[in-house]
Formats: structure tokens, C-alpha cells, sequence
């Protein structure tokens, strides 16, 4: 009987410790709730990605350089640009920038400015570039050509138009090169 009340008194008393580590568990979530405040679930929208680096092409007398990327239509009246710099640091006495761009196969126009080095780019408003292509179509082509005096460095600044749906996708390429003055 001793044995039993033994093995009896010992089941209750790792019951007990198992109830009590439990309370505990339950006493400690609790009070970090109330320390935090309870955390609504976030929800996770494209601000909280941060936008692509920006691609940088270092051109080179004599030679052609290339690229790509993807743009969305932002909406009338706002932008969402994919910056490519073109460094044209190396043309001392100036050039002209040549530019050659087509679109991709895709539902949005692409529209393409060419600003300087330096100031932010507008967020919304009619843009105010040094040359542009705007609302190129799918599978279309054009292109820009700029003047410059010295060696600078330009902001090429890639979006879908406005005239595309808001969120409607496309592709593009471009070539560049420089004609020395």
C-alpha cells in the first residue's frame, strides 16, 4: 500500500508540474502581448519593396552598349521609373547621344526621358526631360538623339505610358552610343 500511495503521490506531483509549466508558458505569452500590444497581421504592399538598384553603363568611345528591363504603367499623371546611367564621363569635348529603343510584345506603351545627373525625378506631373520617346507601342521602335558639350553622366528613366491600364506590363531594349563631337 506504501508503494502505491508513493507511485499515486508522484503522478500527481509531475501532474501538477506539468499544469504549472503550461500556466506559465500561457503567463509568459501573455505578458509579451501586453508589452507589444497585440500585432494585427501586416499586410505587405510594393512600398515595402525597395526599388531595383539603378543600372549603370559606362560608355565607351567607339564602341555600342546595350540593355533591357521591364516597365508598369504608373497611371496618369504619375511615374514609376527603371533608371538606367549612361556615363558619358569619358567624351572631354562633348558627343551626340544616340539612343535606340524598342518594345517588347507586352499590353503597356513604353515611354523613355532623358534627364541630367543630379535632381530627383518627379513622382507625378508632366515630366520635364532633356529629350524623351513617349508611348512607344508593342513591338515598335524609336529613338533619341541628344547633344552634349563635355563629359557628363545622364539618368535614362524607362516607364509604361499613361495611356496604358494601370499595372499593364511591357519589355524594352535599347542601344546607345556617342558620336564624338
Amino acid at each position: 500500500m506504501h508503494r502505491s500511495a508513493l507511485v499515486l503521490s508522484s503522478a500527481l506531483l509531475l501532474g501538477a508540474t506539468i499544469c504549472n509549466a503550461q500556466s506559465l508558458a500561457d503567463a509568459a505569452r501573455e505578458n509579451r502581448k501586453q508589452k507589444t500590444g497585440a500585432t494585427a497581421a501586416k499586410m505587405v504592399t510594393s512600398d515595402d519593396f525597395s526599388a531595383p538598384a539603378d543600372v549603370v553603363i559606362h560608355l565607351i568611345p567607339g564602341t555600342t552598349s546595350s540593355g533591357q528591363g521591364t516597365v508598369i504603367a504608373p497611371g496618369r499623371g504619375k511615374h514609376s521609373y527603371a533608371v538606367t546611367t549612361l556615363d558619358c564621363s569619358r567624351f572631354n569635348t562633348g558627343g551626340v547621344l544616340h539612343i535606340t529603343i524598342t518594345a517588347g510584345g507586352g499590353l503597356s506603351e513604353v515611354s523613355l526621358d532623358l534627364y541630367p545627373e543630379g535632381p530627383s525625378l518627379p513622382s507625378q506631373g508632366f515630366p520635364n526631360s532633356m529629350a524623351s520617346a513617349h508611348n512607344i507601342r508593342s513591338g515598335a521602335g524609336a529613338k533619341i538623339d541628344y547633344r552634349f558639350d563635355h563629359g557628363t553622366t545622364f539618368r535614362l528613366a524607362a516607364e509604361g505610358s499613361w495611356n496604358s491600364k494601370p499595372g499593364d506590363t511591357n519589355t524594352y531594349n535599347f542601344v546607345v552610343e556617342v558620336e564624338n563631337r
